[in-house]
């Protein structure tokens, strides 16, 4: 005899969603805020640093950094989402369902941080894509064993740090975009 799922016991709870929303908002807050510290020290120290290459090499060099700067703008507004999960979650434990918020307004909110995050992993990873190409552009041109007279055809360890700094990036819009969609499953499965 084959038995049937019960699918009612599978869904989750309000307490649950309200959980995992408050996690899922502390964890991304955290994992999000560090990497955009750390990214964004990095950049600000190459950027002011005189002998910074990349800056200067050409336009295309200026707008990898100038892509990067913007997934890290992006970033740091999607703290902003971060905390409103935080408070979703917060709000979902209220013991009066009236004051819960409504399943499509956070459905629509969940959707527009994954958007988010999005937006700024692709102008990000556009803007790596360019650093990149730069320094492949610039490796190709040095002669192993020759000496170099225009210092700046050096790849420089500042210019492996900016690439460091952008996949750090990448990956904090990707933890946002993993927790949005976790987030929309869960919700979606409940019936409120």
């Amino acid at each position: 005899m084959l038995n049937k799922l019960d699918l009612r016991s599978s869904l989750p709870t309000v307490q649950e969603i309200a959980t995992n929303f408050r996690l899922a908002g502390w964890i991304n807050f955290g994992v999000q805020l560090g990497l955009l510290v750390v990214s964004g020290l990095i950049v600000l120290f190459a950027i002011a640093d005189p002998n910074f290459n990349l800056k200067a090499q050409d336009a295309m060099s200026g707008l990898g950094l100038f892509c990067g700067l913007g997934g890290l703008l992006v970033l740091g507004l999607s703290l902003y989402w971060d905390w409103n999960y935080i408070r979703i979650g917060k709000d979902l434990q209220n013991p009066n369902p009236a004051l819960h918020p409504k399943k499509a307004d956070v459905i629509s909110l969940l959707w527009r941080g994954l958007a988010l995050n999005a937006a700024g992993m692709i102008l990000t990873l556009f803007g790596v894509e360019v650093i990149v190409g730069t320094l492949v552009a610039k490796s190709l041109t040095q002669v192993q064993g020759m000496a170099i007279y225009n210092a700046s055809q050096l790849i420089e360890p500042l210019d492996m740090f900016v690439v460091q700094a952008n996949i750090n990036t990448i990956v904090a819009q990707f933890v946002g975009i993993i927790s949005s969609a976790w987030l929309i499953s869960r919700i979606s499965y409940h019936h409120h």
